[in-house]
């Protein structure tokens, strides 16, 4: 079942997925996107101030973004996104952490006729929801039925 606009609050207060992050993805993103050596050298990263690898947070934010896919937006009827309010990470993603994705609705603007704007809070977490990685607000496209 597609859920449409007057129907999106029901993934308010949700939680979806989980992602389990590898040394090897955060290094084979981090060489192709974001080549700074805290992603990329893991002996030098345990000698820094974070103790281990971190992934870039343009990773963690694709990261997020797959699940909150998989876990809303596959069966959302969305329309793209007009763009971000806040993008925050609050604490870096190191390997072995297992990500999951909780989504709020901040709120809900008219649009169009034919959708309206969902502004969607996205709080990804790791470590049983201890810990915070990523913090957006989505001003999400969805369509009226």
């Amino acid at each position: 079942m597609t859920v449409y606009l007057d129907d999106v609050d029901r993934w308010d207060g949700e939680s979806h997925g989980t992602y389990e992050v590898t040394e090897a993805e955060i290094v084979e993103f981090a060489e192709r996107y974001d080549p700074q050596w805290f992603h990329t050298d893991p002996d030098r990263a345990a000698d820094s101030i974070y103790g281990d690898l971190i992934a870039s947070g343009w990773h963690t934010a694709s990261m997020s973004m797959r699940l909150f896919v998989d876990g809303f937006l596959s069966e959302t009827a969305t329309l793209g996104a007009k763009g971000l309010d806040r993008l925050r990470w609050p604490r870096p993603v190191v390997p072995g952490d297992e990500l999951t994705v909780h989504s709020t609705i901040h709120g809900v603007e008219e649009g169009t006729d034919d959708y309206g704007v969902v502004r969607w809070g996205v709080e990804t977490t790791a470590g049983g929801g201890e810990k915070t990685v990523l913090a957006i607000e989505a001003l999400v496209l969805v369509a009226r039925e």
